[in-house]
């Protein structure tokens, strides 16, 4: 494992790694040099000894971009220059083992890079060094360096490092934070073989079982392969260095051709016939790239040596998402996957995850976990990561994650609590401590050890790090700094703050009438609280924001559950239940939690399973309820989840019993498949005078994995 990134010509490796992990975020090296950069009139732009095209190109990028951030453009030349000014020695070297170098001698300051993505990197580190210093030169758009202007070496951790988020895609930041711009790295990614395949891809259909199966490829299929060698020839050429995924698409099923099976397929297991196809294509296209993946039908290892320039990425999406220190079970199980990786190429890429893909809002401390994956996927021989975040929608404090995760990239070592704060004190001077220690706190509550949801409600985020104390006072203060700031800060909290609304949302309306909910109640009935209006309608301001449309990976649309809010909660068709608190028992059996939510009086939201239902596996269940003292006439009420495409399903019938006996029967016929989650709301008069206990089964449709999702049971006087 790389534990020193960086280190300096002048002391030995250990020490001076030490020296660079305590400074590279600091200021502390260059306040002894304060005001260095003023003392001349300019900066010289310039190429070394026996320079290269490269050499020029570069030195004319920097020339120009520096140039532009000046205020004065006579003070930035090119090549020769009278002036007294700092020069910049700008210089290619494939053969550097290290992968960039600071030498600073004089008024000279050569920067040399081993390729063009550090080169591009540590130019702008330069220009942010120097405009710290330097009032005539405007960097304040750039995020904090990571190096000072010493004798300084490093090289990057990993060859490849991408994050699939708002600010890891924008092509105006990429390369200025270290990272390879994703939508351009890949000439296949993904399951997205398919769309290289078109129409074509019915002529290269898996056989499973025996039939042609169009959920599943065949990897042995001279057309599969004329198909992506004709892509590849006609959009990348062959003298290109591309990278491309070729993967089966995402089922639990492999080809079982004669031909796959000859190659070695069997029915869960595609490696051989993919292995087979990646060699072949490697070896016609000898400067581009393919990987395969270590996923589903593919995890299996191949035993045939990879070609230098083939690789595997390998999905981290079953290694648990929370603290790791390399010795659980866990973790051993996912170094073996990788070291048995390591014995066939040296390519190891993780495709790993940075996002709750449930809830792209509320906040996600991802940071201090990551470092210790990427310091454990490094040990363990990764050569590259890509991080699956939000894509372009929006995540609450994407920009501070992505630099920092960024930073990570390039050195694991680098202090997690350094990074945030410095990014903070930048972006938000008005704010920088108050988010500081809101951001850090979360970070510390996810050191717990409890596993990160990537798939979660708003509960399983409060049980593994979302304190509502702590969030509530954070959210509630929030009001205060946005009026005070100022410009571009005042925007960010502004944005934030509505990003939040959506949390505070939550936890209101999963809390329902405790002290963190959305409403109190009054004997049998509960009264939405004011300030949840405010809630929504500090939310309803998402429509200023860039991809602020969806909350989730599903593309659920935030006005959509804004108007779910508005009909179920604030205006709920239960005014009073006489069922409120009851703690009613189930079978199959139900945590408390769950049991209480029964009769809350708060519905679930039909557009978001993870809104208010309670999910019970099975296909029938019975839930009893203590109604002794009751005494009253009236409505037996009870609503449903029908979601078909998440296997929950509205019941058929529901038969109730008072004290083991029949009683009525309620027949339902719900949709099949409804375009979005509806409610299935089922009422029928009931008398409970003299009843101890009302028991409710429940029975749907016989089906694969079937659920039944409800949210609410009252009895309305």
């Amino acid at each position: 494992m790389h534990k020193f990134i960086f280190h300096s010509d002048t002391l030995g490796p250990i020490l001076a790694g030490m020296i660079c992990i305590c400074c590279l975020l600091s200021g502390c090296r260059m306040q002894a040099r304060t005001e260095m950069f003023p003392s001349k009139e300019g900066y010289l732009v310039t190429i070394g000894e026996a320079p290269t095209d490269r050499d020029t190109r570069w030195a004319k990028y920097l020339y120009e971009h520096l140039k532009k951030r000046a205020n004065d453009d006579e003070m930035v030349a090119f090549g020769v220059s009278e002036m007294d000014a700092w020069r910049i020695i700008i210089q290619i070297d494939p053969t550097l083992q290290r992968g960039f170098k600071v030498a600073c001698k004089g008024a000279d300051i050569r920067l040399t890079a081993s390729d063009d993505k550090q080169m591009l990197w540590l130019q702008y580190q330069l220009i942010k060094k120097i405009s710290k210093e330097d009032p005539r030169i405007d960097g304040s758009d750039l995020p904090p360096a990571l190096i000072n202007l010493n004798d300084t070496c490093g090289t990057f951790a990993f060859d490849y490092q991408s994050i699939y988020s708002p600010y890891g895609l924008n092509p105006d930041h990429t390369g200025v934070i270290g990272l390879n711009n994703f939508d351009d790295s890949w000439g296949i990614w993904g399951h997205n073989l398919r769309k290289v395949l078109g129409k074509e891809a019915e002529k290269v259909y898996a056989t499973i079982h025996g039939k042609t199966d169009d959920s599943q490829l065949c990897f042995s299929s001279e057309d599969m392969y004329r198909q992506i060698e004709s892509y590849i020839v006609d959009n990348f050429g062959e003298k290109g260095n591309s990278r491309f995924v070729i993967a089966p698409d995402d089922a639990p099923y492999a080809c079982t051709c004669a031909t796959c099976t000859a190659l070695g397929n069997t029915e869960k297991n595609a490696t051989p016939a993919v292995t087979e196809l990646i060699i072949r294509l490697s070896q016609r296209f000898p400067k581009h790239f393919f990987f395969t993946t270590s996923y589903l039908t593919t995890q299996q290892v191949t035993d045939k040596q990879l070609p230098a320039n083939t690789g595997v990425i390998v999905s981290a999406i079953d290694y648990p998402l929370r603290r790791t220190d390399g010795k659980d079970e866990q973790d051993k199980k996912f170094a073996d996957q990788l070291d048995n990786w390591k014995k066939v190429t040296n390519n190891i890429y993780i495709w790993d995850y940075i996002n709750n893909f449930d809830d792209y809002l509320t906040p996600f401390p991802i940071l201090k976990i990551a470092q210790q994956r990427l310091q454990f996927f490094k040990q363990h021989g990764a050569s590259g990561i890509f991080f699956n975040g939000s894509g372009y929608s929006y995540s609450s404090f994407d920009e501070m994650r992505t630099f920092v995760l960024s930073s990570l990239l390039i050195n694991p070592e680098l202090p997690v609590d350094d990074l945030i704060r410095s990014y903070f004190n930048q972006e938000y001077p008005v704010s920088k401590k108050w988010l500081y220690d809101y951001y850090t706190e979360l970070e510390n509550n996810a050191q717990s050890g409890k596993r990160l949801g990537l798939y979660a409600g708003i509960r399983e985020s409060e049980k593994a790090f979302l304190y509502p104390d702590q969030f509530i006072k954070f959210y509630d203060e929030m009001g205060d700094f946005v009026s005070e700031a100022k410009g571009k800060e005042r925007k960010k909290l502004h944005e934030l703050q509505t990003a939040l609304s959506f949390t505070r949302l939550e936890l209101g309306r999963d809390h329902g009438f405790d002290a963190y909910g959305y409403a109190k109640r009054n004997g049998k009935e509960i009264q939405p609280v004011p300030q949840a209006r405010k809630w929504i309608t500090q939310l309803k301001e998402h429509k200023a924001f860039t991809g602020m449309e969806y909350y989730n990976e599903s593309a659920y649309e935030i006005d959509y559950y804004i108007k779910e809010w508005e009909q179920y909660l604030l205006s709920s068709d239960i005014k009073k239940s006489l069922f409120l608190g009851l703690n009613p028992s189930a079978t199959p059996k139900l945590n408390k939690i769950d049991s209480k939510k029964l009769t809350d009086g708060t519905h679930g939201l039909p557009g978001d399973y993870h809104c208010g239902w309670i999910i019970i596996p099975g296909e029938e269940c019975t839930i009893n309820l203590p109604v002794k003292g009751i005494n009253a006439s009236g409505t037996f009420y009870i609503s449903f989840l029908n979601l078909p495409r998440h296997r929950i399903y509205a019941p058929q019938q529901i038969q109730l019993l008072k004290d083991g006996i029949a009683y009525k029967t309620i027949d339902l016929k719900p949709e099949d498949a409804p375009e979005k989650g509806e409610m299935i709301k089922a009422t029928v008069p009931a008398d409970l005078n003299g009843a101890e206990q009302l028991s409710i089964k429940i029975s749907c449709l016989k089906k694969p994995e079937a659920q039944i999702g409800i949210d609410e049971i009252a009895f309305i006087p």
